[in-house]
């Protein structure tokens, strides 16, 4: 990981020392670990830093925790070096210890919601399909901080099959059914009248038990068992072999998600937001993306869109937002997939909008969306672009690539 170099923190180190002696307002200490977590965590949304500090008796205790034991020593170090003040160490690195040994999972119901805290009222920040394999990383109360493939972290529900490494690895090492249709059910009985046991969703990974007919019988994380009809699903072995991202395949995907609905944090076809929908699609042509637009941005590669799109290709990124001015840099807000012809499908979540759509950046086209092109920031291939340019493959990833015996 690379840290961003801490310009600030010299000015804020002086509050230890001559300027004030030995003593701090809780204000300053604020600002300071602030400043701190800014440096030490570029992204928050991957990292979990959660600290608090008071001076008692002369010393500036901490409390909280940080994400590993590693950021924990960069964090005391820092501090030690800056302060005057000695520091006395209160902060937990994750896993929280009180796991014990069960500090993996895999997420045991089609669509779980991951929230920035843990409390049903909080922001929806993602969702985790069945099947994802996820690190453990605390519990409060029926509630688990859980960091999912992508690095993304967030609060859910006890709906994710608590486990030890042994047992994560004999979850890892079975065959698996990975779903291919929006939406499916595994059902009671091999009859598709008969009692759903659950939902599924595109991307969700069931184990399987075996082949009956036009049925995989299969079972989900938390040991529920059921038919999933072959028409909804692929053995996993047989479809990752294949998964390949070509412009073709990224097109055909996201067009059979036309009409789902815009979901802020949605990850899967019972909503989506925009960069949830360009992860779920080239996830399901076997390349895990990052979770964000933002995130997206920094990874593939660049392409050159000072000749009206020539060199753009159809599954390329075109991202959206606000553009640099003076000393503030570009903020990406939008994603969407080209579709060639200046037209992109995406997610907008705009007002009057039903949903995943199409729509042009050629002023000329009855699509056109002027608010989108006048925000129009760039484009990044995800297309053949290598693992040094952050994009990843599922069969290069240890959670996901085939374990089985």
């Amino acid at each position: 990981m690379t840290f961003r170099p801490l310009t600030s923190l010299a000015a804020a180190a002086l509050l230890f020392s001559g300027g004030c002696g030995s003593t701090m307002t809780q204000d300053q200490i604020d600002t300071l670990l602030r400043e701190t977590k800014s440096a030490l965590v570029p992204d928050r949304r991957t990292r979990a830093f959660d600290v608090t500090g008071t001076v008692r008796e002369g010393a500036l205790v901490l409390t909280g925790h940080v994400h590993d034991a590693a950021l924990k020593e960069r964090l005391l170090a820092h501090l030690r070096e800056k302060s005057a003040l000695s520091v006395v160490d209160s902060i937990v690195a994750l896993p929280h210890p009180d796991l014990g040994e069960r500090r993996y999972g895999v997420v045991s119901v089609s669509v779980a919601n991951m929230r920035r805290r843990p409390d049903h009222d909080e922001e929806m920040v993602t969702q985790a399909v069945l099947g994802t394999p996820v690190r453990i990383l605390e519990k409060r109360g029926g509630w688990f901080l859980i960091q999912t493939p992508d690095e993304y972290l967030g609060w859910a529900v006890d709906n994710v099959g608590r486990t030890d490494s042994a047992g994560f690895d004999a979850w890892a090492r079975r065959p698996k059914v990975i779903v291919t249709e929006p939406f499916g059910w595994v059902r009671t009985a091999k009859d598709q009248r008969s009692d759903p046991v659950g939902d599924v969703v595109a991307g969700g990974i069931l184990a399987l038990r075996g082949e009956e007919g036009a049925f995989y019988a299969v079972e989900f994380p938390d040991g529920r068992g059921g038919y999933l009809a072959k028409s909804e699903g692929e053995q996993y072995t047989a479809w990752l072999a294949k998964a390949k991202d070509t412009p073709q395949s990224i097109v055909a995907t996201a067009r059979r998600f036309f009409g789902v609905p815009y979901l802020w944090g949605g990850t899967s076809a019972k909503g989506m937001d925009c960069s949830g929908f360009t992860k779920t699609v080239y996830f399901l042509n076997g390349v895990l993306l990052p979770r964000d637009a933002g995130q997206q941005w920094l990874v593939g590669e660049a392409v050159d869109t000072t000749e009206r799109l020539e060199d753009v290709q159809p599954g390329d990124l075109l991202f959206f937002g606000s553009r640099p001015s003076g000393t503030r840099p570009a903020r990406v807000t939008h994603v969407a997939i080209y579709l060639g012809e200046g037209k992109y499908i995406h997610t907008p979540g705009d007002a009057g909008t039903t949903g995943i759509c199409v729509n042009s950046l050629f002023p000329e086209a009855p699509e056109y969306a002027r608010g989108r092109a006048e925000g129009f920031l760039g484009v990044r291939r995800m297309i053949g672009a290598g693992p040094d340019t952050g994009v990843r493959r599922l069969r290069q990833l240890p959670w996901y690539a085939s374990r089985e015996d």
